[in-house]
């Protein structure tokens, strides 16, 4: 085996095990310690682990609750791919609820050009405007108390607000996935309650993720990914992944 291919193997297992010890590593590769090490030293100088006093984790990125000014101009590639696998999953006159996301914002932009009459229900603002005077949908708002770096409307107004109205499709964001644990996080805890009605409220559930998010961690876990039905994606993700998700019945588009 040659060395990059060990390297990969050995990412390979981190993402199913989160951990890894290097004599367990020597051993299943046949080779020294020292070489272990070596391998493990440059995989962390390309910033995909972090060593450990005799093995190494996987190196996940702490994100930070960057403004939606921001988050509308990072990754537009991923997003607009996203965004076109979004727009064929919306059939005619359906009911569909567009979580706060600059990805779904997006999609909103494209729907408001599209020939799809439909029914819109959306907590965050720049989607409000963005479908203000577009006949061929119909846009429910959803109220409360606005919160300007998320740019969506949050608290108990909100919360009320959704267990009123049933969707038949879900789009929701979040900041991260772990499928080794299985949870689905945010930032910000004020989130939490809002998209666990989200949730309970629609008939099927489509998480809208780019591939680093399964790389990242959020601070307050708000489902689990038994309570999705398909992962939308831009990138194809690892097996082991893959595997996971469909193991808990999740779709991967």
């Amino acid at each position: 085996m040659f060395a990059q291919e060990r390297r990969l193997e050995i990412l390979k297992i981190l993402m199913n095990k989160t951990k890894v010890k290097v004599k367990e590593l020597s051993l299943d590769f046949e080779v020294s310690e020292v070489i272990i090490r070596k391998d493990l030293k440059l995989l962390e100088d390309e910033g995909k682990l972090e060593r450990t006093h005799g093995g190494a984790i996987l190196k996940k990125k702490i994100p930070v609750n960057i403004s939606l000014d921001h988050r509308k101009i990072v990754n537009l590639i991923g997003k607009k791919k996203i965004t076109n696998k979004l727009y064929k999953i919306i059939e005619e006159g359906e009911i569909i609820f567009l979580d706060a996301s600059s990805t779904n914002l997006l999609l909103a932009k494209k729907l408001a050009e599209s020939p799809k009459k439909i029914t819109i229900v959306t907590n965050m603002l720049d989607i409000m405007k963005c479908l203000d005077k577009v006949d061929k949908i119909e846009l429910i708002g959803i109220g409360g108390t606005y919160h300007s770096i998320l740019g969506t409307f949050l608290g108990g107004l909100a919360l009320d607000a959704i267990y009123k109205i049933n969707t038949q499709k879900l789009f929701l964001g979040g900041a991260a996935i772990d499928v080794q644990k299985g949870n689905i996080s945010i930032f910000d805890s004020n989130e939490v309650n809002l998209k666990k009605a989200m949730i309970q409220m629609t008939s099927k559930v489509y998480f809208v993720c780019e591939k680093d998010k399964f790389y990242s961690y959020g601070t307050y876990n708000f489902g689990t990914i038994t309570d999705l039905d398909a992962i939308v994606i831009d990138e194809q993700i690892e097996k082991q992944f893959e595997e996971k998700l469909r193991e808990n019945g999740v779709e991967i588009i």
